[in-house]
């Protein structure tokens, strides 16, 4: 099985090709251009070789001469530096070099008007650079200078650079590798930590990534991510530890109920209360009803609530004739304002419609429940026994219920509804104080 390749030697194998064509690039830019000076100098070098006065234009009635001694016989000592590379080339075709020069042998045939630069080989075989100058005697007048050094120049300089293309993507190769390790070290530490999150699904695993870069934003992202979703499994885990605590008894008592009717039928005998036992079934029920709603209330996410524009005095107004259908016996004093919030309508109105349930429960009869809302709050009144201020907070955690209520019906989910409610929609709630009874203020972002 071929082992995959890791993104760091991705990264470090493009670094390397593309430097390696700059690399590659640049070199053979440098040979062209050297190639190139080193052929002019070389041009130059053979048009100062020419004698004075030849290829100039002649004064009138001037003529000039200009031959080379071509006899074999003449001594060749001391004279080849200064008459290396030079012939002459005749109009019958014919060419005259001076004993001890090497000339040119494929010098075309026909006739130049302006110095030419050609390429020619000599008759030992060697390449030269040919300068065809003509001359007024209608010969024309050949330099040559060998290129061999050229050669040896260029062929050195490109295995040169041929070198350093190749030792220069490998250096860089093995720097991008190193610089790549290092730059992605975060992302593998993160690497490991989200696959031994994933093995043991332990969310609270600590991540350690810092910087300012992407790296680090991806590090922040995924911590926010393990803690959020370490804060949705806590809460769920405490709504099912707390339901099931809190179900326990009053299914007991549901039990109890429904085994002295199934054992009233099978025997035959008449159960004295049998009323009174129908009459707590059926408020059982009721109350079970209620806790599930409240249950799916609370196991809600944030994400899934509306999001929209909210008519606050609305939201007050259907809670408030909501909770006057099901309290006959209380009155309700409202004076609110005209404001809105962004959030869901529902969501609010429950919220609303729990406090009120709540006052009107711990309320006497014939009491007053006052509503007041104006921009940016509302606040729930009763005239009850109130909540002592060290259970004020108490009071928003899920279950809780007062040690003087809990004979009373309910689960002791409204106001933590409330709580979780509003703390989505950006605001708070709390107690107030208050001479008699209980209030309890919900402050919201007014739009």
């Amino acid at each position: 099985m071929s082992r995959p390749v890791l993104l760091r030697g991705k990264l470090a194998l493009i670094t390397a090709c593309v430097v390696a064509v700059a690399i590659a690039g640049i070199s053979v830019v440098t040979w062209l251009a050297t190639e190139h000076n080193l052929r002019s100098q070389l041009d130059k070098s053979l048009l100062a070789s020419v004698p004075p006065r030849i290829g100039q234009p002649l004064e009138p009635g001037e003529r000039r001469e200009f031959k080379i001694r071509c006899d074999q016989g003449v001594p060749t000592e001391g004279l080849q530096q200064v008459l290396q590379g030079i012939q002459t080339l005749n109009a019958d075709g014919s060419t005259c070099a001076p004993p001890g020069v090497d000339p040119v042998v494929n010098v075309a045939g026909d006739f130049v008007t302006t110095p030419t630069f050609r390429d020619g080989i000599t008759q030992s075989g060697a390449e030269a650079r040919v300068l065809l100058q003509p001359m007024d005697t209608g010969e024309v007048l050949i330099l040559s200078r060998s290129t061999a050094e050229i050669d040896t120049t260029l062929t050195t300089l490109g295995g040169v650079l041929v070198a350093v293309s190749i030792l220069g993507a490998l250096l860089v190769a093995g720097t991008g590798l190193w610089l790549t390790r290092r730059a992605l070290a975060p992302m593998e530490r993160l690497t490991e930590t989200a696959e031994h999150i994933a093995r043991t699904q332990d969310l609270t695993t600590e991540i350690t990534v810092d910087g300012q870069d992407e790296v680090g934003r991806l590090g922040r992202a995924f911590t926010a991510m393990t803690a959020a979703l370490a804060e949705s499994r806590r809460r769920q885990k405490d709504l099912v530890n707390d339901a099931a605590h809190e179900l326990r008894t009053p299914l007991t008592s549901l039990r109890t109920n429904i085994d002295l009717l199934v054992r009233s039928e099978r025997t035959g005998r008449a159960l004295p209360q049998r009323a009174e036992v129908l009459d707590r079934l059926q408020a059982q029920s009721q109350e079970f009803g209620d806790l599930v709603t409240e249950l799916v209330v609370l196991a809600r996410d944030e994400h899934e609530l509306a999001s929209e524009h909210v008519d606050v005095a609305t939201v007050i107004d259907r809670a408030v004739e909501r909770a006057r259908s099901r309290a006959h016996d209380h009155l309700f004093d409202v004076d609110r304002a005209g404001w809105s919030v962004v959030g869901d309508a529902n969501a609010l109105e429950r919220s609303v419609l729990n406090l009120l349930d709540n006052a009107v429960k711990f309320s006497p009869a014939s009491s007053t429940i006052t509503v007041r809302s104006k921009p940016g709050w509302l606040t729930v009144s009763d005239e009850g026994p109130g909540v002592p201020f060290e259970h004020r907070n108490s009071a928003f955690e899920r279950f809780w219920r007062a040690p003087d209520a809990r004979g009373l019906p309910g689960s002791g989910l409204g106001l933590a509804i409330v709580a979780d409610v509003v703390a989505v929609h950006g605001g708070s709630v709390r107690f107030v104080p208050r001479p008699r009874g209980a209030s309890v203020r919900i402050d919201l972002p007014a739009n």
